[in-house]
């Protein structure tokens, strides 16, 4: 179980709403006076994270409290957040690049008369210009393909944090992914 100390700020029926503060790595490191992520920490100063947990210890506001979550939810959190938007993002760009390169093999001979990169395909069907409209020029989406592909690659990005930020929602009321208070360090008040 990873554990973090947090101070009880507020206190919602059965619910601790919890203030950590943000640790850097830099005060167990020996190189801190000249690096400039050392610098970089003492000029932001100090960041806090706020976060609910059960008040399953009787805490009061002003306690400091032991609060742990354990291994596999990080890593299966960890995994769902960065990897599931990645992979998502390489997955569209692929799509992309698979349907915008040459005629799908599985089209009859007639439509793929040349592989010339410059004309259109002749598989992509043109709808038919509406009344005043020039028709529309296929080769501009050959001309365009990596711009294209690239807008579909950021598209599966969305789209993959969308996911993850579904998939947790979803899952905030399940227990594993819940951080638990374990116990008091120090009670208001007292030493």
């Amino acid at each position: 179980m990873i554990e973090e100390q947090a101070q009880v700020i507020e206190i919602n029926g059965n619910r601790l709403l919890l203030q950590a503060q943000t640790q850097s790595a830099c005060g167990s490191c020996s190189v801190s006076k000249g690096c400039g992520t050392s610098l970089l920490a003492k000029v932001v100063g100090r960041k806090f994270t706020h976060f609910q947990a059960e008040n399953n210890i009787n805490a009061k506001v002003g306690d400091t409290v032991v609060v742990g979550i354990a291994e596999d939810a990080l890593l299966k959190g960890s995994l769902m957040m960065y990897i599931l938007p990645v992979l998502c993002m390489l997955v569209s760009a692929l799509l992309a690049d698979y349907f915008l390169t040459a005629p799908p093999s599985w089209l009859p001979a007639e439509y793929n008369p040349s592989m010339d990169i410059t004309a259109p395909p002749s598989w992509v069907i043109a709808p038919e210009p509406v009344h005043g409209s020039p028709p529309m020029d296929i080769s501009a989406v050959i001309k365009y393909r990596d711009l294209m592909i690239a807008a579909c690659s950021i598209m599966g990005l969305v789209f993959g944090s969308l996911m993850s930020k579904w998939y947790f929602d979803r899952q905030s009321s399940v227990k594993q992914f819940a951080p638990v208070v374990l116990r008091k360090i120090i009670e208001h008040g007292k030493l």
